[in-house]
């Protein structure tokens, strides 16, 4: 039973990593004098886009996003948006990478204004990110509960008491009346 708790690994941890985009688009910083009709980011590592989270924002909080979900083509995420006035935005996210690593980052850039965008507020960054939620893995939740039984099962083995079988009188027997033993040259009476 030992083995097989051996041999079914819990869920693996992920990796959490810093900022791993290397480049965006808008690039970070910048002032444009035109909307985008979308916005990209490009990572070291290849993203899922299913289980990760891009939020546009404007400085008051509110999502332009045009979908929930970003999609991704090879090291990039692309997500849909609708600017609709100048200002400044941020980019905020939290991505999951296909080798089971994360990270999470913002860009900003601005729109309209003539000027780059100021330096980030980080409670409203810290709020665009952590909105989002995950849920709960099926396969780590099944290898997890197969895990938690055979331990149960290995403790309740190693609880058991089995009475060992002795060839000889029990030791923890009161003692008899002596046996005599013939001694040499005689012979036991059959």
């Amino acid at each position: 039973m030992l083995t097989v708790a051996l041999a079914v690994p819990a869920a693996p941890a992920a990796a959490s990593g810093g900022d791993d985009a290397t480049a965006s688009v808008p690039a970070d910083g910048a002032a444009l004098s035109a909307a985008p009709t979308q916005v990209e980011l490009t990572f070291s590592r290849t993203p899922v886009a299913a289980r990760s989270h891009l939020a546009v924002v404007t400085e008051d909080g509110r999502r332009v996003n045009r979908t929930d979900t970003p999609t991704a083509a090879g090291r990039r995420l692309v997500q849909a948006v609708s600017i609709q006035r100048p200002g400044v935005f941020t980019i905020a996210y939290h991505v999951e990478f296909a080798d089971g690593g994360e990270a999470q980052g913002s860009r900003r850039f601005s729109v309209g204004t003539g000027a780059p965008p100021p330096a980030a507020p980080v409670p409203a960054e810290a709020a665009a990110v952590s909105e989002h939620q995950h849920g709960v893995d099926p396969v780590s939740a099944v290898l997890l509960v197969v895990d938690g039984l055979v331990v149960l099962s290995a403790v309740a083995m190693l609880l058991r008491t089995r009475r060992p079988r002795h060839a000889g009188p029990d030791p923890s027997a009161p003692p008899g009346p002596p046996v005599a033993h013939p001694g040499p040259g005689i012979r036991p009476v059959p």
